[in-house]
């Protein structure tokens, strides 16, 4: 099994955001120094609180001239919200600068607040998704495009740089919903799930649903490969030491996702969610959607999981909340290379 890193930048009033990017950019240098095979941020907009990373491309561009073997995820960019040609562009042009490193990973988005910040309606989502997804794929490996669709029409240009990796960088899809699980699994593309969103109870129904439409569509069985799953983590010596460190910071998530859900819209799906975060404990958070915990139980939470559920990549996300200080994240991640790592690479 592979393990990368996931970061989503919170930053809180007291914190600065020129140092929340250079600590990132430190512990992902460091994470290739500790054995670590990849990195993934997602972009998010509109809340410090939540994320202060609307470009998750210029921070990997960053850490692309800090490491050398590192694999650089896009995890996620979100489709709907940008033209597939400028993401086909940019996309490429890192793999160019990182030599052929880049992994491609895609999403919808479910936050209102970002349809309507830059006037996309959310209700096309889906389709502004499937129809710019099939632009970029074209784009990297078209010598000139045309495209005629709903939303996106392209006469015969010529978009370069191409990608290094070809035809181009491996592409996995964010999957919340059963049918994005089915759909990706009826197309054979590969799959990035969130435990913070999606919980580990939640992912013993989709994952299977997603393997069977993988199945019934012909696709060969998968490896490991197919499946990425991203989940808040932490290691210290002691449990208690666990929670000292990182209980603040979860509850500093909780609440700030809360506030990004937004009440009275009609939308059942996100208030539920929101209802459901106000009452989470930190037992629950352990429980249904992180591991906080010391290395050797780590390998026991793990390996049930792996066991469940299949997966060849782990994504860590050290710092749930952006709460944690930078030297604790650090501590955490060098523990976890060397107690929890070697079981499973």
């Amino acid at each position: 099994m592979k393990f990368g890193l996931h970061y989503q930048l919170p930053c809180s009033p007291a914190q600065s955001p020129v140092q929340r990017y250079r600590d990132t950019i430190e512990q992902a240098a460091y994470a290739e120094t500790l054995g670590f095979e990849s990195v993934w941020p997602v972009e998010q907009h509109f809340d410090p609180g939540f994320s202060i990373l609307p470009s998750p491309l210029l921070l990997l561009s960053a850490i692309a001239e800090r490491t050398r073997k590192l694999r650089l995820g896009i995890g996620i960019i979100l489709l709907p919200l940008s033209h597939p040609i400028r993401v086909a562009e940019e996309i490429a042009t890192l793999d160019v600068i990182s030599n052929g490193r880049v992994e491609f990973g895609v999403g919808r988005g479910v936050f209102p607040s970002h349809f309507a910040g830059f006037g996309v309606p959310q209700e096309e989502s889906r389709e502004r998704f499937l129809e710019a997804l099939q632009v970029v794929r074209q784009a990297w490996t078209t010598e000139r495009l045309s495209f005629q669709g709903k939303f996106f029409t392209v006469n015969n240009i010529s978009v370069v740089p191409k990608p290094v990796q070809q035809p181009h960088p491996p592409m996995c899809v964010a999957a919340n919903t059963i049918e994005t699980y089915e759909q990706m699994g009826q197309l054979g593309v590969s799959i990035l799930t969130a435990a913070q969103i999606t919980t580990f109870p939640k992912l013993r129904e989709l994952i299977p649903r997603y393997r069977q439409a993988r199945q019934a569509a012909g696709h060969p069985h998968g490896t490991g490969e197919e499946l990425s799953l991203l989940a808040p983590c932490y290691v210290a010596e002691s449990a208690a030491q666990v929670r000292r460190e990182v209980e603040p910071s979860i509850r500093h998530f909780l609440d700030s996702l809360i506030a990004a859900f937004p009440v009275g819209t009609g939308n059942r799906l996100l208030e539920e969610a929101a209802e459901r975060l106000r009452k989470t404990t930190y037992e629950q958070v352990c429980e249904v959607m992180g591991i906080f915990t010391t290395p050797e139980a780590f390998v026991d939470r793990l390996t049930q999981l792996r066991e469940e559920f299949g997966m060849g990549r782990f994504l860590c996300w050290f710092n749930m909340g952006g709460q944690v200080p930078h030297e604790q994240v650090l501590r955490s991640m060098k523990l976890f290379a060397d107690k929890v790592m070697p079981h499973f690479v």
